[in-house]
């Protein structure tokens, strides 16, 4: 499990799990992953902090219809492609996402934010013609 605390100056956490785990975890339901993950901060910090955890869920990212639990991940060495997909094509498509996020890469944060960029861009682009 990875864990991401406080993103965006927020009091949250959110926990990361992949491959076949993820999907045993999916197929156990949201109960069953928010008790491993408090189970998992209770061993790392104590079992106090069990009477800290306010609201938990799970999100199905594997019952997404569009990415049936994927993300984007660069292979070794590849990762300068990304600059390539930040260009637009013939300046009438334009790319977005969790894979173009910079520091927010693979996460929905910095899929919203690259999508905001992108469409400010497309919107002055628009408002110049």
């Amino acid at each position: 499990i990875y864990l991401l605390c406080f993103p965006f100056d927020l009091d949250l956490m959110v926990g990361f799990v992949g491959g076949d785990f993820a999907w045993e975890m999916s197929a156990a339901g949201e109960a069953a992953g928010v008790d491993f993950v408090v189970d998992r901060l209770c061993a790392i910090f104590g079992g106090d902090v069990r009477k800290h955890v306010g609201r938990a869920m799970m999100t199905n990212w594997g019952g997404e219809r569009f990415v049936r639990g994927a993300y984007a991940a660069a292979r070794p060495g590849r990762s300068q492609a990304r600059a390539t997909l930040m260009q637009p094509v013939a300046e009438k498509i334009f790319f977005a996402g969790e894979h173009l996020a910079g520091p927010l890469m693979q996460t929905c944060g910095g899929a919203r934010l690259s999508g905001e960029a992108v469409a400010r861009t497309v919107a002055a682009q628009l408002a110049a013609k």
